[in-house]
This record gives C-alpha cells, sequence and structure tokens, in this order.
C-alpha cells in the first residue's frame, strides 16, 4: 500500500509538471492584447540581433554628396555635411535638436545613438512583430533607404502582387503584418526574403539617381543577400 502511494504521487506529479509545462509554451500575452504561441516569439525579429555592422559597413562615415536628397537639409553649420553613418541631419535633429551641443553629437555618432535612430526605423516597420529575423531586418533596411512611409507603400505592393489585398497607406499596422508572417509561413522565409528583395531591386531600378547610385545599391543588396542566405540556412 505504501508503494502504490509513492507512485501514484509520483505520477501524479509528473502530470502536474506536463500541464505546466504546457501552459508556459501554449500563450503568451503581447502588448497588443492578442495571445501568440510562445514558441512563435522565439521566432520573431530581435534588434538586439541585427547585423548593424552590415548597415555600418555600407555606409561609412560623413557625407556632403550634393546629388543625395539629404543635401536640402544640412547640418546648419555651414559645413554642407547632412549624412554621417547613413543617418541624415534632418533625422537625428528630430530626435535630439539641432543645438550646438546636438551638432557635436552628430559628428561623434556614438553607436548606441546609431542604434537608437535605426530603433526609429525598426519601429516604424513593426519588425518586432515579424516572424523572421532576415524579413524583419529587410524591411528595416528597406525602410532606413526609402523611409518607412516609402518602404511600407512598397512592402504593401509587394503583397499585393503575392495575391494579398492590401491597402497602399504607407502605414505598417496588424494587417501588413498578418500577411507577411502568412506569407512566410506558407512559403517559407527564403521564398519570402527572395521575392520581396526582387521587387526591391525593380523599385531602386527605376528611381531617378540609380544612374548615380544603382551600382553601389545593388552591391549592397549583394551584401545583404550573402548575408540572408547564411542566416537562413543556419537557421533550417
Amino acid at each position: 500500500m505504501k508503494d502504490l502511494k509513492v507512485i501514484c504521487k509520483a505520477i501524479f506529479l509528473s502530470i502536474a509538471f506536463v500541464l505546466i509545462v504546457k501552459m508556459a509554451l501554449k500563450t503568451c500575452k503581447r502588448h497588443n492584447g492578442t495571445t501568440t504561441d510562445s514558441l512563435n516569439i522565439l521566432k520573431m525579429a530581435n534588434i538586439d540581433k541585427a547585423n548593424l555592422d552590415y548597415i555600418l559597413r555600407w555606409e561609412g562615415g560623413l557625407s556632403k554628396h550634393t546629388r543625395d536628397s539629404a543635401s536640402l537639409h544640412p547640418v546648419p553649420d555651414g559645413s554642407g555635411y547632412h549624412t554621417n553613418k547613413g543617418i541624415t541631419f534632418r533625422v537625428f535633429k528630430s530626435v535630439y535638436g539641432d543645438s550646438a551641443e546636438a551638432i557635436a553629437r552628430f559628428y561623434k555618432m556614438t553607436h548606441a545613438d546609431f542604434k537608437g535612430i535605426y530603433k526609429l526605423y525598426w519601429n516604424g516597420v513593426k519588425a518586432d512583430l515579424i516572424q523572421s529575423q532576415i524579413l524583419g531586418e529587410f524591411v528595416t533596411d528597406f525602410s532606413w533607404g526609402s523611409g518607412v512611409a516609402g518602404a511600407s507603400r512598397q512592402v504593401q505592393k509587394w503583397l499585393n502582387t503575392q495575391g494579398y489585398k492590401m491597402a497602399v497607406d504607407g502605414k505598417i499596422g496588424n494587417q501588413t503584418v498578418t500577411a507577411i508572417n502568412h506569407l512566410i509561413k506558407t512559403k517559407g522565409e527564403k521564398a519570402a526574403f527572395e521575392s520581396l528583395n526582387a521587387h526591391r531591386r525593380h523599385f531602386l531600378s527605376g528611381l531617378k539617381d540609380f544612374d548615380v547610385f544603382g551600382k553601389g545599391w545593388f552591391n549592397r543588396l549583394n551584401d545583404f543577400l550573402a548575408y540572408a542566405y547564411l542566416t537562413i540556412n543556419g537557421n533550417s
């Protein structure tokens, strides 16, 4: 009888443990109040895993290129500089202002300030809700080059070519994110990335400054492509 009680207690504890684990894995509350499988949370894009070295490698340092649209809003000190590490002064001053201290900060551009600005683009396209690190980074990179609204419109146009009926309003919301994640789930991460990559190349090739910057844009995309394949293959 004593042995039977011990066995029953062991079985009860085992069942309880399994139930607790299942409940922990089953649901997790998101900030919008909806529930999601916690295993999917692990697949969400994470800004702390973003390959910022890729951006820094291609952006370089200070720039005063006159063909760049950012030249319309230079640093107000007469230097002519308008961009540092890919961050325009117009965007930088929207966060830090244009005081003498802010200008000095722009020229210095610490990694913390750089990542803080990058986060604006990341949040702007809701990258942390995309169920792919690569797609999250790629959509953010798209917005880095074309602005959040511009990139969002192109992502929505791309989704329409994939059979989704998206409003092209330049605002990535729940409907757009849901469509991206559905495409990733149904066609796979690699196919979804390759499709958006092709769309972005087509978009860039039609821009008026493609003759000046096109080669550099495509070389940069080729670099991201290599990084994407390494990451996707590593996840498979």
